[in-house]
């Protein structure tokens, strides 16, 4: 199965997908087509860029197509951390990415970047959302005009609020729900 790039100079490209495992459901191009035309140009170009669980690498390759600055990928398993490197080779982009094999818990423990963009799709079956969405509020990993988008299922219903993290939207699609969280001021 293949995943096409949908917008921006990498738009219509294919990258490879894992094959089905339980748990992976990468994200659809309609959804990935909703949250770029929501969050707009103005937050991906020229931004650093965050995906964590990043299974193909499609959303920070998407981020990438649309003009992101830069883009860390942070994915655990080894046959998909593969798979996102062969992607940006693919594409070439090796530039524009860095890919790390880590658990999201360690990479957030010791990065000091911060993101104007955050991506945290973790597979439907994993329930760390408290725990990361708190973590990357208390190190600021997210820049205060920042925006961090999470991917969870229906039968996940988060908070408004981690810490100084405010949930700004929220819009289902099919099974999915995506909610968009920025900084608040105090």
């Amino acid at each position: 199965m293949s995943i096409r790039i949908s917008g921006g100079r990498l738009k219509g490209r294919l990258i490879g997908s894992p094959q089905a495992a339980k748990g992976v459901r990468p994200t659809t191009e309609r959804v990935k087509l909703a949250i770029f035309s929501i969050i707009g140009d103005n937050s991906v170009h020229d931004t650093n860029v965050l995906d964590l669980y990043s299974c193909t690498g499609a959303l920070g390759i998407e981020a990438v197509s649309r003009g992101a600055s830069f883009v860390d990928m942070v994915e655990k398993n080894f046959k998909n951390y593969k798979l996102i490197n062969d992607n940006v080779k693919k594409l070439k982009i090796q530039n524009s990415v860095k890919v790390y094999k880590s658990t999201v818990k360690d990479f957030l423990n010791l990065t000091d970047r911060r993101y104007g963009l955050i991506f945290v799709d973790p597979p439907f079956d994993l329930n760390e959302w408290e725990k990361v969405l708190l973590n990357i509020d208390e190190r600021k990993i997210l820049l205060k005009e920042g925006v961090l988008i999470a991917e969870h299922p229906n039968s996940v219903c988060l908070e408004n609020n981690y810490g100084d993290l405010k949930m700004q939207d929220q819009r289902k699609y099919g099974d999915s729900i995506i909610s968009f969280f920025g900084v608040c001021n105090g």
